[in-house]
């Protein structure tokens, strides 16, 4: 009997068609036109047969497509590639007689500013009885949130949502039904249902639990001035207790005239019924050029604390002066009590600033091996269109030898790449300009290179993956790794 395995992927807007995203309430911001890319590796030495299921919001099944993925090789499903009815709505489910990993693109376009984003999120094994959303808004005109959630279950998951304003403040419990597969998205721009009609200017967070046995996944979206940003939502079920969480990429870059170029931001909620104690250390890429750091942090009960490199934290803007002007590096955060976090990174463009989201990794479901899809370099000439980094982050305690392997779709070993990381030191391998290594080191993926990573080590790390499209269609996007 062949071993079934599935990879859930959560769509919060119209699945893989280029159809106009659900405008938000009067007076928020809307991105535009948004579509779904969903790039597929095949973790084996095997060639894969993956087959596409589709769940309506009420659970309905459409059958999708069957795709072969070569051995170590990867395929990208294409929205007009995808037989759904107009209009469709919902989730997907890809088994395979192969493991898979996943991550999803979500495209804007037509909407404010350059008419053009994009955002990452990474697909998800198995769900949880227990998810959690850190960064949740409500902001007119500037930024909101939404969020979806999507049954991984067999049958309908009976959901408890209980929402969280910064401080701590309980905003209410809502429940909610969701059929097996599908998924329910739930717009704090449009108050109803499950959603509570939160004062603005509002921020906070949600934790939503299961009550009947089921499991659920979900994404969270934020919508900020024409752009937007995905981010997958921690699992956090059984959580209490001591808490480790990584950040292998964190940035503080500016001009020397003071323009911002890139930043980075933490939102950390605490899960638990007492205020939580927490400890933050600053960790350059390079300490022979930028400084360390280590910030200790309060965090009242159910509540959640922002630092940010700009605005820097409760109220103090010059905060994070000391960092410099060209910081990079990564971030431990230790706590007394069960945390999760976002990381949010900004880039700045002409036509204004554009945030991409991941989740801060847990080092209790830490590993040596991660799979890193939808890895660029895309370039006509010397014009950049595509490009990508891959961040890696040392958890242990001492030295970890580090190895990234890049495929492309095929399945062919193009370019393998080795580091010494020091404990709790980061490093980065950017397809344009080098990173930690020579730009040079990435020739041999050549010029128009689409395809995979492979980071193996000898213990413990984090890995996040960054994107970057360039004009016309100019966009930044950000997730995590994705476990062995």
């Amino acid at each position: 009997m062949t071993k079934r395995r599935f990879t859930y992927f959560l769509v919060f807007v119209l699945v893989m068609a280029f159809v106009a995203i659900p405008a938000a309430a009067q007076g928020y911001p809307n991105p535009g036109t948004g579509s779904t890319y969903t790039e597929l590796v095949n973790k084996s030495d095997s060639a894969a047969t993956a087959q596409l299921s589709y769940y309506d919001t009420n659970g309905n099944m459409h059958q999708g497509q069957q795709k072969t993925i070569p051995a170590n090789g990867s395929i990208m499903i294409d929205p007009d590639s995808v037989q759904l009815p107009q209009n469709f709505v919902g989730a997907g489910v890809v088994s395979s007689n192969q493991p898979l990993a996943s991550v999803v693109t979500t495209k804007w376009t037509g909407g404010p500013g350059d008419g053009y984003q994009m955002a990452y999120y990474s697909g998800v094994s198995a769900g949880s009885s227990k998810i959690c959303f850190p960064s949740l808004f409500k902001v007119p005109p500037q930024i909101y949130a939404s969020f979806t959630v999507q049954n991984t279950g067999t049958a309908a998951a009976d959901v408890k949502i209980t929402y969280y304003s910064r401080n701590g403040n309980n905003q209410g419990t809502y429940n909610d039904s969701i059929p097996a597969g599908a998924q329910h998205t739930y717009d704090l721009s449009n108050p109803g249902g499950a959603v509570p009609n939160l004062t603005a200017p509002w921020d906070g967070s949600a934790v939503v639990e299961v009550t009947n046995g089921q499991s659920v996944a979900g994404v969270g979206v934020v919508y900020q001035n024409g752009r937007a940003a995905t981010y997958n939502a921690p699992d956090c079920a059984g959580a209490s207790g001591a808490t480790t969480l990584v950040v292998p990429s964190h940035y503080r870059l500016l001009t020397n005239d003071g323009r911002w170029l890139l930043l980075s931001a933490l939102n950390i909620q605490n899960l638990e019924g007492s205020p939580a104690s927490v400890t933050l250390e600053y960790t350059p890429r390079d300490a022979s050029i930028n400084p360390s750091k280590t910030v200790h942090i309060t965090i009242p009960a159910y509540s959640a604390a922002g630092l940010n490199m700009r605005s820097g934290y409760n109220g103090d803007r010059n905060y994070f002066n000391d960092l410099g002007k060209t910081w990079d590096g990564s971030v431990k955060i230790t706590s007394d009590k069960a945390v999760v976090a976002n990381v949010i990174t900004q880039w700045f463009r002409p036509t204004g600033a554009e945030a991409g989201y991941y989740a801060a990794a847990n080092t209790k479901t830490s590993s040596s091996t991660y799979y890193v899809p939808g890895i660029r370099r895309v370039r006509d000439g010397s014009a950049w269109k595509e490009f990508s980094a891959v961040i890696v982050q040392n958890l242990t305690n001492s030295d970890n030898n580090v190895t990234v392997k890049f495929y492309d779709r095929s399945g062919n070993l193009k370019l393998t790449l080795s580091d010494t990381l020091a404990a709790g030191s980061s490093v980065g391998y950017n397809t344009k300009n080098g990173g930690s290594h020579d730009p040079s080191d990435f020739n041999p993926l050549g010029n128009n290179f689409e395809g995979h990573a492979v980071v193996q080590a000898s213990g413990s790390i984090g890995v996040v993956l960054n994107g970057v499209s360039k004009a016309p269609n100019a966009g930044s996007a950000t997730t995590n790794g994705i476990a062995k």
